[in-house]
């Protein structure tokens, strides 16, 4: 038998197949693949009519709002202010509806994709058959932080998640015309279709996401580690997924805590350390839950007057004063 080759795209229909089987591509390997793309084909267009089903879902259960908004927006904004999220946040309706599909825990214990991937096709949500597939592989994700790691000119984008490292592929025009290499998007991306040779399928992005300076990665994941450190007060062996399924909200946080305007790196420290006094971590609390030394506080942060936070946070740094950009 001959020896297998690498896959070649451009293999020619009577070039012996790339396989080593001996035979010609066009009665081995080519029509497989001619089937596998016409079924990958129609799931990339299930994603495209899918997400809209889904965010309509979530515009037809306004009562959860209120909740969801006091979680994602910390009572910055009402549902009352939904038709201005977009101007007083960028795309921020379109993001909140994203995370409150994805993300927001309801009444019944479940997210709302959970809820449409168990009534799809039974109780009123309409989805065809890879509509229905690709909504039950959707029911674990959450909204994460990434760094752009490469950006490839009029195809997409490749991500690297910043709390597990996961490199992911990810189709988008018009993300490849904006985003520039080490900047960091939190957002929700949903897998879809797998080219044939590929071993993970290609990643879309659901609805909008947050775009952030490349500066930022560093204190965003020192941020997320404070949350994933609260978290294991009581869950000890909590992991990012973990976090994520219960506090995916706290991205936002990070998001919202920025300067809209202009750029002030002893900002970031500020927002890390207001979420030590606000969740109450010591250096040696943030050690011990971390299972390493926590990172030292910046100098401003260290020589500016305590906050009062109470016997628990007797131990963190001392905070810098606002920065007049702070929203």
């Amino acid at each position: 038998m001959a020896r297998p080759q690498a896959h070649k795209s451009k293999t020619g229909r009577n070039d012996p197949c790339w396989c080593g089987s001996g035979k010609k591509y066009k009665d081995c390997h080519l029509p497989i693949e001619q089937a596998h793309r016409a079924e990958q084909l129609k799931l990339r267009e299930a994603q495209d009519t899918l997400l809209p089903k889904i965010i309509a879902a979530a515009q037809s259960v306004p009562e959860a709002f209120p909740a969801a908004f006091e979680q994602f927006w910390q009572g910055e904004y009402t549902p009352d202010q939904m038709g201005e999220l977009d101007d007083l946040e960028e795309r921020g309706a379109e993001r909140f509806l994203v995370w409150f599909a994805f993300d927001y825990v309801m009444e019944s214990g479940t997210t709302l994709v959970e809820q449409l991937a168990q009534v799809a096709d039974v109780e009123g949500f309409e989805v065809d058959a890879y509509e229905k597939r690709l909504l039950e592989s959707w029911i674990n994700i959450r909204m994460r932080p990434y760094q752009v790691a490469e950006v490839h000119k009029g195809k997409g984008v490749t991500l690297r998640d910043l709390l597990d490292g996961d490199i992911c592929e990810v189709a988008d025009y018009a993300a490849a015309k904006r985003l520039n290499v080490d900047e960091v998007v939190i957002g929700h991306i949903t897998p879809a279709d797998r080219p044939f040779d590929a071993e993970k399928p290609i990643g879309y992005f659901a609805g909008a996401a947050a775009q952030l300076t490349a500066d930022t990665a560093a204190k965003l994941v020192e941020f997320a580690e404070l949350h994933l450190a609260d978290l294991r007060r009581t869950q000890a062996d909590a992991t990012w997924s973990d976090l994520l399924r219960r506090r995916s909200y706290a991205l936002n946080h990070f998001v919202m805590a920025l300067p809209r305007e202009e750029d002030d790196p002893s900002l970031l420290d500020k927002v890390v350390f207001d979420a030590r006094v606000s969740l109450q971590l010591t250096a040696d609390a943030i050690s011990g839950l971390l299972g390493r030394d926590a990172p030292e506080a910046s100098e401003d942060a260290a020589n500016a007057p305590k906050e009062d936070t109470g016997e628990d946070a007797a131990n963190a740094p001392e905070a810098p004063e606002p920065d007049a950009t702070k929203r």
